[in-house]
């Protein structure tokens, strides 16, 4: 059974096999360091066979010729051969391939292919007016198995190109033991003071292949704050808060599908939720009092984000932050509003899927 479907498969490639001039478009997903082997996101059930040879171009020239050396039904792994212009063989870079005769392929310069000539300065293939395919954007990850593995070139590099979603947490603690002792030798007042403040979130990428869209990201958290002070006179200060809310992330340096790479951002957020904040007396022998209030903050943000091939990563950022807690009224009938602003530094871990 097993080699009846390896014929009847062989029989099904060949019948599809592109002809010499037939063209496709494509992108490509993963480039070696020297730029002489490509792995792209066509394969056997575009038509592809090994052994083909192949012009890459783009609207302004051909700018590179190249022989299929590996397949799997959606990907294939070309050696390039002839490179006329190096600056277009990159990750996630669209171009089109126009399938040739096969040529001999030698190292003496002076029967080497003729140059085609291309601009030095290449724009976005997209801009010069190349659309895409249907499918052209198939290049999620398939399942690592023994019969494509090879196809990734066994580079930790790749790309995070159609892991467009990732969760992320931060966390910050801190824990003291506090006691203030009066030198009149009166009561001693001791208490644990902790700060807490655990942020958890999702961040959706807009885009991966087009415009500019492929800059931004939209970003939702909840947050959960914890914190308390003593003062000299052993009274305690507890707030407790609660929020939630979103923002947009703009990448404006590096796009935040690459890896092996720091990446920085900038975003902008907001969030409302409650408080409530307890006074425990000390020294001053008055009753402690509780007071809930409603929470609305803005947040700026400047971040750095490292990811590892297999979608997981780090962060840290540097916020500054407005506040205002506009609390109820107490026993006078007296409400308060408290303001706060200034900056904090988190940071934490990621996954991209």
């Amino acid at each position: 059974m097993l080699k009846f479907l390896l014929i009847y498969t062989l029989y099904i490639t060949q019948a599809i096999a592109l002809e010499v001039d037939e063209r496709l478009t494509l992108r490509i997903v993963n480039t070696s360091e020297s730029k002489k082997t490509v792995l792209i996101n066509r394969g056997i059930e575009d038509g592809l066979a090994k052994g083909d040879h192949a012009k890459f171009f783009v609207s302004t020239g051909v700018i590179a010729r190249g022989v299929c050396i590996k397949l799997s039904p959606t990907r294939s792994v070309w050696s390039l051969y002839r490179l006329v212009n190096p600056t277009y063989v990159k990750d996630e870079q669209v171009l089109k391939l126009k399938i040739t005769p096969a040529v001999k392929i030698t190292k003496d310069e002076s029967r080497m292919l003729v140059q085609d000539a291309v601009p030095a300065s290449p724009r976005d293939p997209r801009d010069l007016g190349i659309p895409l395919a249907e499918g052209a954007d198939d290049i999620k990850d398939e399942p690592k198995t023994s019969e494509n593995a090879d196809l990734f070139m066994n580079r930790g590099a790749g790309s995070l190109v159609g892991r467009n979603k990732e969760v992320f947490g931060m966390i910050h603690y801190s824990s003291n033991t506090e006691k203030t002792t009066p030198s009149s030798g009166t009561e001693e007042y001791s208490q644990n003071v902790s700060n807490f403040m655990l942020v958890l979130g999702g961040e959706w990428y807009l885009t991966d292949q087009q415009g500019w869209l492929k800059y931004f990201s939209l970003m939702g958290n909840f947050i959960l704050d914890r914190k308390a002070v003593m003062g000299h006179l052993g009274s305690f200060v507890k707030e407790n808060s609660s929020y939630f809310g979103g923002g947009v992330n703009l990448y404006p340096f590096a796009l935040p599908t690459e890896v092996n790479k720091f990446i920085s951002y900038l975003g902008g957020s907001m969030n409302i939720g409650s408080s409530n904040s307890t006074y425990t007396s000390g020294s001053e022998g008055n009753d402690d009092e509780t007071l809930s209030a409603s929470v609305l903050m803005y947040q700026f943000t400047y971040g750095l984000k490292y990811y590892a091939s297999n979608g997981l990563g780090v962060r840290l950022e540097f916020s500054y932050m407005q506040r205002a807690d506009s609390y109820e009224e107490d026993e006078n009938n007296v409400s308060y509003t408290l303001s706060k602003g200034g900056t904090k530094i988190l940071g934490g871990m990621s996954y991209r899927f």
